[in-house]
């Protein structure tokens, strides 16, 4: 049981009662010896309650006279008003699962804690001045100059730290972005593409429109017809589809938005692991007419908990974005922002996207071969290059959402393509499904990939 000093039972009962209008207003109120000897209880006792209610503002003192009551209006409380528990509803409540196949998971159990803890460390001690001052809006220069050399190499987006702004979130990012911008916006996104980002600029109050793929990716004919000011695309590992944008069609749509004078937004998400080919170069790379957003993150390589991400901005926006951003205060961790850019410089980031590479590469293939085992001619898999899931066309005469109800009920997070389609998937004997494997342990994989063969054919 939790313990109420004395005092605190006499702050309350009086706070009470004046709220409840039991004192009249600039009514005096009992002395400090009166009142203690009422209550058989100390004076300091009683002078800490009464401090405590001349601190709030329930009361006022005149010298050598004692507390009075301020005048204070009743409170109004509505009958209809109860207050309702947050922990009672059931949406906060997140569901457990005994396998994930989410595509929005990283395997962190690997994470190298006792280096990233000796980076923070190493923070504090050296960026002390810094993180004792008010971060500005870009995050700490140290770090876009990491990310900057790190992207040049590993990416070939070559930029100045001072195109990158560095924040808690793509989401963070781009509403910031478009903020700086006038007008209302028309916005391109792919479909099926990333359905947070398609809400994101809904939300915002942008005009979206939806552009179709086909084998090359997001349809530039669709784009000629609409003509949207910004086009968001994921031409390195397509998501979720993991199509690789040919270099004819990168050189097409860059063509248009150059001619047209619009933009692209380039999200790079999940591009970084690749299986048996190397790194596919950014369409940033390609850019000569500053018409490229490129949009990163440490979601995937590191964990989505970090909340870091990054975005280089042509120059064109980069003047407008730093004015509007001028006086604002930046939302990411400091220390972690500093304690990154220490991980990358140690070379400790790449020794880590090494050894993932490994564990995710075992991961994908035993996954890859037991569904071919179990599903045999029932299943095609879209063996993806890159990223940290793949799709598997699979014949089924279960709808998507009995699919998605079922392994909900079995104990297993899955995701299907219907998550990222607009309008809803039309009724076919195929059903795709989006397979993660990188937070599912590799005892665990074939026992997953039984159940989810008893969801399909029971």
């Amino acid at each position: 049981m939790t313990q109420t000093y004395k005092y605190r039972e006499i702050y309350l009962k009086i706070k009470q009662d004046i709220l409840s209008q039991q004192y009249n207003s600039h009514e005096k109120l009992p002395s400090k010896r009166q009142l203690a000897n009422d209550q058989s209880v100390s004076i300091n006792t009683v002078k800490n309650a009464y401090e405590q209610l001349f601190a709030e503002g329930y009361i006022y003192t005149k010298e050598r006279q004692g507390y009075f009551v301020e005048a204070l209006n009743k409170l109004i409380i509505q009958d209809h008003h109860v207050s309702q528990p947050l922990n009672n509803n059931p949406t906060q409540i997140k569901s457990s699962f005994r396998y994930s196949l989410s595509h929005m998971t990283t395997d962190i159990s690997q994470f190298p804690i006792d280096l990233w803890s000796k980076h923070v460390k190493e923070a504090f001690s050296t960026f002390k001045n810094e993180m004792s001052e008010i971060p500005i809006y870009k995050g700490p220069l140290e770090l876009r100059k990491s990310i900057a050399q790190l992207i040049s190499y590993k990416r070939g987006v070559s930029c100045y730290p001072e195109e990158i702004i560095v924040s808690s979130g793509t989401a963070n990012l781009l509403s910031t972005l478009f903020k700086t911008l006038s007008d209302n916006q028309k916005i391109a996104i792919e479909n099926p593409g990333y359905s947070r980002m398609r809400k994101l600029f809904i939300d915002m109050g942008q005009e979206v429109v939806n552009i179709p793929l086909d084998h090359k990716g997001l349809s530039v004919n669709t784009l000629k017809t609409e003509k949207p000011d910004f086009v968001v695309t994921t031409p390195s590992h397509q998501f979720p589809t993991g199509t690789i944008m040919p270099i004819s069609r990168r050189i097409e749509l860059l063509n248009w938005v150059t001619e047209q004078n619009k933009y692209i937004i380039e999200d790079d998400y999940d591009s970084e692991y690749k299986y048996g080919t190397d790194n596919i170069p950014s369409l940033y790379s390609l850019d000569k007419n500053d018409r490229v957003i490129y949009l990163g993150t440490f979601s995937k390589t590191l964990m989505p908990s970090l909340r870091v991400s990054y975005m280089v901005l042509p120059y064109p926006l980069l003047y407008k974005f730093d004015l509007a951003t001028e006086t604002s205060i930046t939302d990411l961790s400091s220390i972690n922002a500093y304690a990154l850019h220490l991980f990358i410089k140690s070379g400790n980031y790449e020794k880590y996207i090494r050894k993932m590479h490994h564990i995710y590469t075992e991961k994908r293939e035993l996954f890859l071969k037991i569904l071919s085992k179990e599903f045999k001619e029932d299943i095609t898999i879209y063996d993806m290059q890159a990223g940290l899931h793949f799709l598997l066309n699979i014949k089924t005469t279960l709808s998507y959402k009995e699919i998605e109800q079922k392994a909900h009920d079995n104990s297993i997070e899955l995701y299907t393509l219907r998550r990222f389609m607009v309008e809803e998937p039309a009724n076919s004997s195929i059903k795709t499904l989006i397979i993660g494997f990188a937070k599912i342990e590799l005892e665990d994989i074939e026992p997953a990939i039984l159940k989810l063969k008893e969801i399909i054919y029971n």
